[in-house]
């Protein structure tokens, strides 16, 4: 009876348990764009991950309500193992246009989903004035791209610092025309500063933005942390990139009703530059402590032995931590001062700062491996730090205070050796048993005199194996002589060897199905193999450079077309979502089979 009782309970538990989690699943939310026109109807829709009832709307007397609520639902099925899923959504989307410009809240709605009240998050709208009908635009469009249309702007947090002084640079295209794709990209280049990317969308996606009071289609291209490594005025050099924008044919037959369904668009070139940045370093002040080493930002330190009381001969570490933010990920090791007893081993590094929007943030710790040789009470000396504050612009120094090491005799207490006095280690008098000895009174076992190599056995044995590795070694050249004489057969073997050594890390990321990092190391080893194989800077690697190249060299025609695609298609798949259908690995045999046809016309 009082299992059957715990059983029911067990159960009851169970489906409280459950039936509490799919409670907390439910959410409801708001989807609304962030920027609108004021001549411009737009859509919010309010969802639901669940059954729900009585949909109460905010308050939407700000905007003309165009067309709403109306209601979507949608459910999928999933049974993967044996384990069946099921997700139901339910959605009310409304069409709004605004009254006028400003920036507008739209309230909380409320809805009932299993019994409970859920409410949305209000958002706020910012409304611009508009430029115009949707004909202006297309009249745009016809008449060209223009660099309002789409621009590429490069911003820095900060455009004055001091040496060492952490900065983020972000990298944004602005458009207002549809692209289909970017070639020639050219990312900045940082002389004067220690960077490190640590942002890279892997998936380009726009949100809209304002800019001198109109509305862009705005992405993150890169974004960098620096680290100024010299004073002076510092210049971060330009990016460009040629972006492929999509534009309405003209056409100057009239236009009929009919035209705006079935649009012709025709792709064109538009190059884009982010202009140069200049960022101002000035130089630490003077009178920096002397365990500065380089730190800016803001820290704390810490230090803690891993045990306080062992015996000699045993192994502990003394760790240094180091919390704050800045340009922690180049800061160095404490130099400390250990006592002569302890034996020191290299420092272990432990990097645990992340990279953010605001540069890098987190901890280090320096673990420091020691030994000590002798007994008795041993104080480590302060660990001090000493790092520049940019908030108070002054030199702060840290210390931990001193550390005790109690270290008790140990086994070799009990085998006869007496205490030693401090720096010298009973090891050393262990081996000075063996470091001298006496003088050797025996018979030296001299060989006898009369005797030589050439009459005995041991020489003919030599004498045979010289002369079988001479055969044999003879033989071997020939058969590489006679197949280094087959030309074809030698430069097929090497053109193959130096295609699959250019393309080994793409053939791993391949392997890994990792899409645009693939298409990326692809195309650095098909431009690194030209640089090397027509003698090109990577400055000179442009399509036109390359072709003139191959053609000076004889190279067939149609191998010189095949190349020229292969690289643009690189560049395209890039950027572009991933197509299937095995188009990486004929893209990797194509390479392959490429880098071999081109080597074997050498």
């Amino acid at each position: 009876m009082i299992a059957y009782c715990y059983k029911k309970i067990v159960l009851l538990a169970g489906a409280i348990i459950l039936s509490l989690g799919a409670y907390a699943q439910h959410t409801f939310k708001l989807d609304t764009p962030g920027v609108v026109a004021s001549d411009e109807s737009f859509r919010i829709v309010f969802t639901a991950n669940g059954e729900c009832s009585d949909f109460n709307p905010p308050d939407l007397s700000d905007f003309d309500v165009l067309a709403g609520p109306s209601t979507s639902t949608m459910s999928s099925t999933q049974i993967i193992n044996g384990k069946r899923t099921e997700t139901f959504q339910i959605s009310y989307t409304y069409i709004l246009q605004p009254k006028k410009t400003g920036k507008y809240t739209i309230g909380s709605a409320t809805v009932e989903i299993a019994g409970r009240r859920y409410s949305s998050s209000p958002a706020t709208i910012e409304v611009i004035k508009g430029e115009g009908s949707a004909a202006s635009s297309s009249n745009q469009q016809i008449a060209g791209v223009s660099s309002e249309d789409i621009f590429m702007r490069m911003s820095v947090s900060k455009n004055r610092v001091v040496k060492g002084e952490s900065l983020v640079v972000s990298l944004k295209i602005y458009t207002r025309v549809p692209i289909a794709g970017f070639e020639n990209v050219k990312f900045p280049s940082f002389n004067g500063f220690w960077s490190q990317e640590i942002e890279t969308p892997s998936n380009i996606e726009f949100v809209r933005e304002t800019v001198n009071g109109k509305i862009y289609n705005a992405a993150l291209l890169r974004r960098y942390m620096l680290l100024p490594q010299q004073t002076g005025t510092l210049t971060i050099d330009p990016s460009e990139m040629i972006c492929q924008v999509q534009v309405r044919s003209q056409s100057s037959a009239p236009r009929s009703v009919f035209d705006d369904f079935f649009d012709n668009y025709q792709t064109v070139r538009k190059r884009v530059i982010a202009p140069a940045v200049q960022v101002t370093v000035n130089p630490l002040p003077s009178g920096a402590p002397a365990s500065f080493s380089g730190g800016v930002g803001n820290f704390s330190l810490d230090a803690r032995l891993t045990r306080d009381t062992i015996d000699a001969n045993e192994a502990v570490s003394l760790i240094v931590s180091i919390k704050g933010s800045g340009n922690i990920n180049l800061i160095e090791p404490p130099k400390l001062i250990f006592p002569p007893d302890f034996e020191v081993y290299d420092t272990k590094i432990t990097d645990k700062s992340s990279k953010g929007g605001g540069g890098a943030s987190g901890s280090k710790e320096f673990e420091y491996p020691l030994i000590p040789r002798g007994s008795g009470t041993f104080k480590l000396p302060p660990v001090e730090f000493s790092f520049y504050d940019i908030n108070k612009k002054q030199y702060v120094s840290l210390s931990t205070g001193e550390l005790k090491l109690r270290v008790g005799a140990g086994k070799d207490s009990q085998s006869g050796y007496a205490s030693l006095p401090a720096g010298v280690s009973k090891q050393a008098v262990r081996s000075l048993g063996t470091d001298v000895r006496f003088i050797k009174t025996d018979s030296p076992g001299l060989n006898k005199s009369g005797k030589f190599l050439v009459s005995s056995p041991f020489f003919y044995i030599i004498l045979g194996l010289i002369l079988f590795l001479y055969l044999l070694i003879g033989r071997y050249i020939s058969k590489k002589i006679e197949r280094n004489r087959n030309v074809a057969f030698v430069k097929n073997r090497r053109a193959n060897k130096v295609a699959r050594a250019r393309l080994k890390t793409a053939e791993a990321l391949l392997r890994q199905n990792q899409y645009a990092p693939y298409y990326e190391e692809l195309h650095r080893a098909i431009l690194g193999y030209c640089s090397d194989k027509l003698n090109l800077l990577p400055s000179e690697l442009t399509r036109e450079n390359i072709a003139e190249s191959l053609r000076s060299k004889a190279v067939k025609e149609e191998l010189v077309n095949e190349l020229l695609s292969m690289i643009e298609a690189c560049e395209y798949a890039r950027y572009a979502p991933d197509q299937g259908g095995g188009a990486m690995e004929n893209n990797y045999e194509k390479a392959i089979k490429l880098i071999s046809e081109l080597e074997g016309q050498r």
